[in-house]
C-alpha cells in the first residue's frame, strides 16, 4: 500500500514506469519486423499448400503410407485401409473429398466429420493415430466474391 501511494504522487516513477512499458525505438522496429516475417511465413505456407494437383496424404502417426490425387467428377473411387493404434479404420477418396468411412474409436468424430475436398483440411482420428491433409489446388472456399 505505501508504495502504490509513492507512485502516485511521485511523477519521476510514474514517468520510468510509462518509458519502461512503452519501450524504446529499438523495440518498435523489432516487433514490427517480426510482426513482418510472421505475416510472410503465412503467405509462404498457404502458397504452398494450394500449389500443385489435389492429393490426400495418409499418415499413421509420423509416418507417410500414401498419396493419392483427388479424382475429378466421376473418377472412380479409392478405398484404402489401415491399421492404426486401434485396429482398422477405411479412408474412401472420391469426387466428393477424402473421408474416413469407418473406424474403431469410439468417439467416431472422424466419420462423422463427412468429406473435406479443401486444401488445408485435415481429418484426424486421435485415438487411432490416423490422419490426412489435403494439399495442392482444390476448389475455391468462397461461394461468391463481391466487390
Amino acid at each position: 500500500m505505501l508504495l502504490m501511494v509513492t507512485l502516485i504522487h511521485d511523477p519521476l516513477s510514474l514517468q520510468s514506469i510509462r518509458n519502461a512499458v512503452q519501450g524504446t525505438w529499438v523495440d518498435r522496429l523489432l516487433l514490427l519486423i517480426a510482426l513482418l516475417c510472421i505475416t510472410l511465413a503465412w503467405f509462404v505456407i498457404q502458397a504452398n499448400i494450394a500449389s500443385g494437383p489435389a492429393v490426400a496424404e495418409i499418415y499413421y502417426g509420423n509416418t507417410l503410407m500414401a498419396t493419392y490425387p483427388l479424382p475429378e467428377q466421376g473418377g472412380a473411387a479409392i478405398h484404402y485401409e489401415l491399421e492404426g493404434k486401434l485396429g482398422l479404420s477405411e479412408v474412401v477418396i472420391d469426387d466428393k473429398g477424402a473421408r474416413i468411412r469407418s473406424s474403431p474409436c469410439s468417439s467416431q468424430r472422424c466419420v462423422l466429420s463427412g468429406s473435406h475436398k479443401q486444401a488445408g483440411d485435415v481429418i484426424a482420428c486421435v485415438p487411432n493415430r490416423i490422419l490426412i491433409t489435403l494439399r495442392g489446388s482444390s476448389e475455391s472456399r468462397f461461394d461468391a466474391i463481391v466487390e
